[in-house]
């Protein structure tokens, strides 16, 4: 059992949660956007750790972009966060408009040409834009989704958040739980969906990320290769008052049939990691440049707090 205040600080974070969602939701999407823009802003300046943690990403990526095109595009960043923050925390808004402001590129009809294979259908995406809305779009699009997510530590937040996702018709697998619902939706001829940007620690190879290696988890590889699920890499952004899909061509695991085990997990993750790359630098302002994705940089922004 928790001590008492540990459970304490779990339900003031989760009143917090309610209050300010019940807050942020009542007001209308240019306020709401412009107050998240003013708080994303405000963290920024307040969190000296993840600042440093944004800039030395920034320069690993953009070395030849200078200092203060890098704090430029930071801000930006801040920004983008802070009013794709609004849009997520206004997806049953977004679905009950049927989510008429969001731009499909003709990825639903890629998702349905590789549905039409048989094996199911697997989306690699990452933390781009507003990607709780691009959940939800496809969900919406393609009669459900299957999704996997990490756990947030406190557990009535967690429900929470997972509420609005499955009322968007998400079904959610813990990434660190068990994986035979996800097994199952491929199986069935579902469609997953799964977020390769981060370092989870859960199971992961260092494969090259923007040039540098970068804990990726295997995981994600070794399904598809089990099932020869083809891939999707998709991103949602910004456009003009609302959202666009964008996709790149389908990743086709079976190829590597013939390939060593290990050898083919890694071909794989180094395609995945390449065409995360690819929909990161089409639109930078709108990945999470907050994270800790490079050990070596990590390492590297602990001496840093301006």
């Amino acid at each position: 059992m928790l001590p008492t205040h540990r459970r304490l600080r779990r339900a003031f974070y989760h009143g917090l949660a309610r209050a300010v969602l019940e807050a942020v939701r009542r007001l209308p999407p240019p306020a709401g956007r412009g107050l998240c823009r003013v708080l994303a802003r405000a963290g920024l300046a307040w969190r000296p750790r993840e600042r440093a943690v944004a800039r030395a990403n920034l320069g690993l990526v953009f070395p030849d972009l200078a200092r203060p095109g890098r704090e430029a595009l930071l801000r930006r960043a801040a920004d983008a966060l802070g009013e794709n923050a609004y849009d997520a925390l206004n997806l049953d808004r977004w679905r009950a408009s049927g989510y008429r402001e969001v731009e499909d590129d003709g990825t639903v009809a890629a998702l349905r040409g590789l549905l039409a294979e048989g094996r199911g259908a697997l989306v690699l995406t990452g933390h781009f834009g507003c990607w709780e809305l691009l959940g939800g779009f496809l969900a919406d699009r393609l009669g459900g989704l299957t999704v996997v997510t990490g756990t947030i530590r406190n557990p009535p937040v967690d429900r929470l958040v997972n509420g609005w996702r499955r009322r968007a018709g998400m079904t959610t697998v813990p990434r660190d739980g068990d994986q035979r619902p996800l097994l199952r939706t491929l199986r069935g001829g579902g469609v997953a969906a799964v977020l390769l940007d981060q370092n989870t620690r859960v199971g992961n190879r260092d494969i090259p990320f923007c040039g540098v290696a970068a804990p990726t988890p295997a995981g994600f590889a070794k399904l598809a290769l089990r099932t020869g699920t083809p891939i999707l890499p998709v991103a949602i952004g910004r456009r003009g008052r609302g959202h666009a899909l964008t996709h790149l061509p389908p990743l086709r695991p079976r190829d590597r049939a013939a390939t060593d085990a290990v050898d083919a997990v890694d071909d794989l993750l180094r395609e995945a990691n390449a065409a995360l790359e690819t929909l990161l630098r089409r639109n930078p302002p709108e990945w999470v440049w907050f994270h800790r994705r490079w050990p070596g940089v990590a390492a590297l922004s602990n001496g840093r707090r301006s």
